[in-house]
This record gives structure tokens, C-alpha cells and sequence, in this order.
């Protein structure tokens, strides 16, 4: 965490494939890494556009309604930095997931041109960790070594990569799950402790 409330907040980075596990992981690590009477915040970019995403997005709501601990959801399927002022100072946060706010940023229904795009959401990121103490990162690993008949695929592909460059850098670990096993791709120094999963 920051000290004295100066500079950025702290990144935490976790990625996965689909069903790999990381939402539930993330969730887990955010609740301990709450302090008494800090705000844990849930910022949801998922939208309900079918059967499959619906059951998704019922399964998370469960997931937190569950939880020992009260979450806050806040629904922002785009254009984060419009909802950062609701967001209570030094609080945890877990936002889910970096894939989708890309998905809704590219093709929703957006001012910006698309060269922006991957600079947007970065820059809104950046807005986040300068209000509150941590924040989870979860976004997707996608498959690269399929043949790709798509332009927009490609060009979604690249963007999305770009932006796990950038928040790797800036994170204080990176993750990457697989089978439901958390696999560190970067941990920081003041960060030798346990993860959620680890063995003991």
C-alpha cells in the first residue's frame, strides 16, 4: 500500500484463461489483503449480452454475496474514469475484467477513435491507483497460436497485449492462473508472502 497516502496504489495483476479460476483467486486475495473498515470494491465491466454471460456474471454476484466480507459493486462496463469519484478513498478494489472493458471500449458506442482506445483505458487504470490502496486486475489470456481470419480479431489481440505490457510493468505481481493454480510471473520484494493458494 502507499504510504502516507502519496503516489500510486498498489497493482496486482492476474490473468487466466477462461475458467482458469482467476476471478475466484482475485476475490479471495482482495479480501485478504482488506484492513478493518477499508472499502472492498467490486467494479464489474461485464455485460449481459446472452445465456452464457448471464450465468457468468450470476455465478460472481453469488461468488460476493457468499463472501464473509460486504462488497460494493459498482457496474462500469466502460469508460471507468467516469466512476472513479464513487469509488470511497484508499480503498481495495478488484476489477473485472481488463478483457471486457476493451471488448465494450472498441465496440461499444464511443467518442474516441480507435487509436485511443488502448491509451484510454491505460490512463484510466493509472486515475484508479492514484484514489484508492490496491487494486486487482483481472483480465484474460487469450490464444495466440491459432490462425487469425479476422482483422478485428488481430487488432483486439495486439491492444489487449499492449495493455498486459503495460500493467505488468506497473504491477506489483503478475499472476497468471492455470488449472486454478496461481503461476508468478513477477512479485516484487515486499511481496514474499503467501498467496491464497499456495501450498502450505
Amino acid at each position: 500500500m502507499r504510504r502516507g497516502g502519496i503516489g500510486l496504489g498498489t497493482l496486482y495483476f492476474i490473468t487466466g484463461g477462461v475458467r482458469s479460476g482467476k476471478s475466484s483467486f482475485a476475490e479471495k486475495w482482495a479480501i485478504e489483503k482488506k484492513k478493518s473498515n477499508v472499502p472492498l470494491v467490486y467494479l464489474a465491466c461485464g455485460v449481459n449480452t446472452d445465456r452464457e454471460m448471464e450465468q457468468r456474471i450470476l455465478k460472481h454476484q453469488q461468488d460476493r454475496q457468499a463472501s464473509a466480507v460486504e462488497w460494493t459493486t459498482i457496474e462500469c462496463p466502460n469508460s471507468i474514469e467516469r466512476i472513479i469519484n464513487q469509488i470511497p478513498q484508499h480503498s481495495v478494489v478488484l476489477l473485472d475484467c481488463l478483457t471486457t472493458l476493451l471488448t465494450n471500449e472498441m465496440y461499444g458506442s464511443h467518442e474516441e477513435k480507435d487509436q485511443y482506445i488502448e491509451e484510454k483505458i491505460y490512463q484510466s487504470i493509472v486515475q484508479l491507483l492514484n484514489k484508492v490502496d490496491v487494486l486487482f486486475l483481472v483480465s484474460n489470456e487469450l490464444v495466440s497460436d491459432l490462425p487469425i481470419d479476422s482483422k478485428d480479431i488481430l487488432t483486439f489481440q495486439k491492444r489487449l497485449g499492449a495493455l498486459h505490457i503495460r500493467m505488468v510493468k506497473k504491477a506489483c505481481v503478475a499472476i497468471e492462473m492455470t488449472a486454478g493454480i496461481p503461476v508468478v510471473k513477477k512479485r516484487g520484494p515486499n511481496e514474499e508472502g503467501r498467496f491464497p493458494h499456495d501450498p502450505i
